[in-house]
């Protein structure tokens, strides 16, 4: 993951006009992805060539969500393509290919639970958390197929 002081220095300012809730590194690019309010879109940048430290805006997702929601929870992986793992409610998880802004994946469910975060468990298998602490598996291979609620040791 980048690391402040050795990746990137902030010395006056930043490199964005809007609060940045998460920021993601984008695996084998130079891309970054971020996330945070005014509403749930994402914002894709990319670090300069080493002999600049310049980050600029390249382009934005969108969500359907819209404003008034959450901001995205977002998780990135590079196996196929750079791809962009974002939402901010169940009912909202969904697969954004970050170069052609594509949806590669969208999550089937009715439940709109707030979302604590996400994550890829590899190039085909996500991981959901609710926040009230419900922990669902998605599969990439079976889009429509409705999110299976993961089984937990209490």
């Amino acid at each position: 993951g980048l690391c402040p002081e050795r990746d990137f220095k902030v010395e006056c300012g930043g490199f964005s006009n809007r609060p940045v809730y998460s920021l993601k590194h984008v695996p084998d690019t130079s891309l970054l992805v971020t996330s945070g309010p005014p509403d749930s879109s994402l914002q894709v940048w990319q670090v300069s060539a080493e002999d600049s430290d310049v980050i600029k805006s390249v382009s934005a997702i969108p969500t359907e969500n819209g404003t008034g929601q959450p901001w995205a929870k977002i998780a990135t992986i590079s196996a196929r393509a750079p791809w962009v793992l974002h939402g901010s409610r169940l009912n909202s998880v969904q697969i954004t290919e970050v170069e052609s802004r594509k949806k590669v994946y969208m999550a089937a469910s009715r439940n709109s639970e707030e979302l604590s975060g996400l994550a890829f468990l590899d190039c085909n298998t996500l991981l959901l958390c609710c926040a009230k602490g419900q922990l669902c598996l998605a599969d990439v291979r079976q889009p429509q197929s409705p999110l299976e609620a993961a089984s937990v040791p209490s």
